[in-house]
């Protein structure tokens, strides 16, 4: 098991802990591998795969193996377009309304006596025990 790791080239997305399995990392897009700095128990060896960044998504296996047990780290990378276009939305503006009426002081109460008396209708209804002739 790792027991710190670094991405030295790019950001990964959560602070490092052992025991997460799986990571995603940011680089920069002129970036074509991974260098990684990592600290490991001096009995474990790593096998680092698929460290070549060719694609905008790749996906980088660390395993940490020793003659009793192995563990597999996944980081998927991500690489930054620096071209990204930033289009604003301006759903939020149209959902507002021009409606500044106010509340009636008596709405709270009359709306919650009339769901109390559905509950107990619809209760009555439900459990009424039938009576035998």
């Amino acid at each position: 098991m790792l027991k710190n790791l670094e991405i030295l080239n790019g950001e990964l997305s959560l602070k490092f802990d052992p025991l997460n399995t799986k990571y995603t990392v940011f680089v920069n897009n002129d970036e074509t591998d991974l260098k990684l700095k990592y600290q490991k128990e001096e009995s474990d060896n790593i096998l680092i795969q698929g460290n070549e960044l060719v694609d905008n998504y790749n996906e980088v296996v660390i395993t940490v193996f020793n003659a009793e047990e192995s563990m597999s780290y996944y980081l998927y990378v991500y690489k930054n377009d620096e071209s990204v276009i930033n289009i604003e939305n301006n759903y939020f503006n149209k959902l507002e309304t021009d409606v500044n009426e106010e509340i009636s002081s008596y709405a709270v109460p009359v709306i919650s006596c009339i769901c109390f008396l559905i509950i107990i209708i619809v209760f009555v209804i439900l459990f009424h025990k039938k009576q035998k002739v």
